[in-house]
Parts: structure tokens; C-alpha cells; sequence
């Protein structure tokens, strides 16, 4: 029983000193690098929603001031857009960030190699992202969008739904994809037709 219990604290000593080693010459693990999350800071946005028909703009806020995984955000406005009975409305938008009351969407823009919205998870027989604008390299930026809002009221989504929306930063290279990156903001919004 006792060699048992030697050879058990042996074993974890060597398991604790070989565990801060990297290599065979001795070298100790250097402190990992900070992320780097960009110098853009955001925890609320409004979006415009204008149809290509004409008609009214409707605008929706989102404002969550202590930002992701703190309190229920302070307002978060569902998307209430109109379809046409006979079938598709199509609808310009345009997004803003803010940090508070700092109007932050000339930096992002600014920078759009950087930076990426993701629009995702919405019900696509009620709710298309159609067409987004793109950065100086010609990939996916997302501060101006086209959307299409099916009418799909008689079947069992109702015209309703949600959208997670996300605002990543990438520090090297930007692929126009949604899940690379460090996300800065993310926000869940519900949507409705009418």
C-alpha cells in the first residue's frame, strides 16, 4: 500500500514539472499573447429598414449598456416589417454602432478588412438577407444590407422568428466568413411580419 501512494506522488510530481516545460532544452512556457480585440468598442445599434417600394423607414434599436453575459439588455425593439400578400417585400437597411451615445460605425467602416456583421439564424422562408456591402477588399462587410420578407403567415413559423446578430473582429486576415474572428458584440432579436 505504500509504494502504491510513493509512486503515485512521484507520478504527479513529475506530471506537475514536465507540464510548465515545452520543449527538451528546459524552456518554460511563455505567457500567451492578449486577444486582440480591435479598438472599436460597441454594446448598442439602431437599424434602418426602408422598402424598396416606398414606404415609411422603420427603425429598431438594440441596447445592451454592460454588453454580453451582464444584465438583460436595456432595449431590444423587435423587428415588426411588413410583407406583401402576393409574396416577397424587399427592404434596404442600414446598421449603427454606438458605444453609449458614440456613434462608432465610421471606425468599423473605416477599418472593414477588420471587421465583419453576421446576420444568421432567421427562418428563410420568412426572412432573407439577400446582399451586404463589402470592404475595400472586396469581402463581406455588412453595414448596409438587402433583406426579403416572404409571406409565409400560413404556415407554422407565422411570419416569425429570430436573428443573432454579430459584429466580429479579425486581426490578420479577413475570409468574409462569420466565425472567424474575436466577436465584439452579439445581440439575439426577435422579428415579426405583418
Amino acid at each position: 500500500m505504500n509504494i502504491k501512494r510513493k509512486i503515485s506522488i512521484i507520478a504527479v510530481a513529475v506530471g506537475l514539472l514536465t507540464a510548465c516545460i515545452n520543449d527538451d532544452d528546459g524552456t518554460i512556457t511563455p505567457e500567451p499573447t492578449p486577444i486582440q480585440r480591435g479598438d472599436v468598442e460597441v454594446n448598442r445599434f439602431v437599424i434602418s429598414f426602408r422598402p424598396k417600394s416606398g414606404g415609411p423607414v422603420k427603425e429598431f434599436e438594440y441596447y445592451d449598456p454592460d454588453g454580453v453575459g451582464g444584465n438583460a439588455p436595456v432595449k431590444n425593439e423587435s423587428w415588426i416589417l411588413d410583407y406583401s400578400p402576393s409574396g416577397i417585400r424587399t427592404y434596404d437597411a442600414s446598421i449603427k454602432f454606438y458605444l453609449d451615445s458614440l456613434d462608432v460605425t465610421d471606425q468599423i467602416e473605416a477599418k472593414g478588412s477588420n471587421y465583419i456583421i453576421c446576420y444568421r439564424d432567421m427562418v428563410n422562408q420568412n426572412l432573407r438577407l439577400n446582399d451586404s456591402n463589402l470592404d475595400a477588399d472586396g469581402l463581406k462587410l455588412g453595414t448596409i444590407t438587402t433583406w426579403q420578407v416572404l409571406n409565409d403567415q400560413g404556415t407554422s413559423t407565422g411570419g416569425n422568428g429570430n436573428v443573432r446578430l454579430t459584429l466580429n473582429y479579425i486581426h490578420l486576415r479577413k475570409e468574409g466568413i462569420c466565425d472567424a474572428g474575436v466577436r465584439i458584440f452579439e445581440s439575439t432579436i426577435f422579428y415579426q411580419h405583418q
